[in-house]
């Protein structure tokens, strides 16, 4: 699999194409060690982020969350150097990517600002979040 460093975002749908990477882990267990500066693999395919997210009494508020760890700790993030390939249900694409709980629209810019469409259901981002 051939992926430039940083965070891709992939539907399942889009995994069945591209692939995995050996190292796996949940979105929690990858925040808790983002968090605390722990050694993280270099490609490491990370599961759950939608659940998180969807499973949070105020999901916005869990994108913030989330994108203030990966804010705060980017140059733990720039020193690990890694590929992070974080694996939804589905990417929905109107004007932004974004992931649908019920009638609710989950904005993916609110935790990677730059996120950018790469292919069918396959987005990028850098791992500094605020560009």
């Amino acid at each position: 699999m051939s992926l430039d460093i940083g965070f891709h975002v992939h539907s399942e749908d889009a995994v069945e194409r591209h692939g995995t990477f050996d190292e796996k882990m949940s979105a929690v267990e990858f925040l808790r060690r983002v968090k605390r500066m722990e050694s993280l693999p270099y490609d490491i395919t990370v599961h759950g982020l939608d659940d998180f997210l969807r499973g949070a009494d105020e999901p916005l508020e869990a994108c913030d969350y989330v994108h203030g760890i990966l804010r705060d700790h980017v140059n733990f993030l720039l020193t690990e150097n890694p590929r992070v390939q974080f694996v939804v249900e589905d990417v929905e694409y109107w004007d932004e990517p974004v992931l649908r709980d019920g009638d609710e629209e989950i904005s993916l810019k609110r935790i990677f600002h730059g996120i950018e469409q790469e292919s069918s259901g396959h987005y990028f981002s850098n791992i500094n979040v605020q560009s």
